[in-house]
């Protein structure tokens, strides 16, 4: 029974993560920070409140803060609040396909950080193709090219570069942290600077509350964080960093079609082909390494 639960909660990950797109663009209104702030501030409350119910400490040891401090400045502050931000002018299919990136910039992080990932010619050749995949999204001299859109595009992008680092550190030193107190401690260390960031440049008037922004926010809060990144940071210490961010390049699948049903999303030409460029340059490598390693163990 042991040997299931990885694979099952791999998946379990997956369809949830498919989701949490389409929940973000409904959601974010024009107050990208604010809203941010909450989805956090109530998961974090909620993973608070199971660790006081599994009577664990909240706190992380003095040697471990700074992991936690990487992860709720990096992760959960720029990561989630620049793509807050930026998805205010990106669709939610167009969105989930960059952060399909996120193998490639874990294994630039990793290639330094780790002793066992390190670039290779299969990272070099997802590099190159995620670069090309994300050249064709933007299409630049497209009839449909907006420069705002385009601007939100590179703001995700660099929400993706500051969301790795954390996650390469916490899979190098974070292997005796509680995924549940880790995510509790990061999740309100991010909701706090987002609420800041929030009040300095939003207004508290325009935050959209209604039953839609409320449920998919609540939704966002506890299936998709308090759930979904203790399954995630559970995974990381059992699957290579590598592999575990292979995750990304599944969920654009489920999330364009989420888009495409619920919100009438359409991807143009030149981003689909994008997209397949992006995912097959990201999964190629790794399903050859899989077909190579078990026909040498036959």
């Amino acid at each position: 029974m042991t040997s299931y639960i990885v694979p099952f909660l791999y998946i379990t990950l997956v369809l949830i993560w498919g989701t949490t797109w389409i929940a973000i663009k409904v959601s974010v209104g024009d107050t990208p920070f604010l809203m941010a702030s909450i989805r956090f501030f109530l998961a974090g409350l909620v993973l608070f409140l199971l660790q006081k119910w599994r009577k664990q400490p909240i706190l992380p040891r003095r040697e471990d803060r700074h992991i936690i401090l990487a992860l709720g400045i990096g992760n959960f502050f720029f990561g989630y609040g620049l793509t807050y931000w930026g998805m205010q002018f990106v669709d939610s299919n167009i969105t989930s396909i960059l952060w399909a990136t996120l193998p490639v910039m874990i294994a630039v992080f990793a290639h330094r950080m780790l002793v066992n990932e390190k670039i290779n010619a299969s990272s070099i050749f997802s590099l190159v193709g995620a670069i090309i995949g994300t050249l064709f999204i933007f299409d630049l001299r497209g009839a449909d090219f907006d420069p705002q859109t385009a601007k939100g595009m590179v703001v995700i992008l660099l929400s993706i570069l500051a969301a790795a680092y954390p996650n390469v550190l916490y899979k190098r030193e974070g292997k005796n942290l509680d995924p549940v107190a880790a995510n509790a401690s990061a999740m309100l260390i991010g909701a706090t600077l987002l609420l800041i960031t929030g009040l300095f440049v939003e207004s508290w008037q325009r935050v959209e509350l209604n039953i839609v922004t409320m449920g998919a926010t609540a939704y966002l809060a506890i299936i998709g964080s308090a759930l979904g990144f203790t399954m995630y940071f559970w995974l990381l210490n059992r699957v290579t960093i590598v592999k575990m961010s292979y995750t990304t390049f599944l969920i654009p699948i489920l999330a364009s079609i989420w888009g495409w049903v619920l919100l009438g999303e359409e991807l143009s030409s030149s981003a689909l082909t994008g997209a397949v460029i992006i995912i097959l340059s990201v999964s190629l490598p790794e399903i050859l390494r899989k077909r190579v390693f078990n026909s040498n163990a036959d």
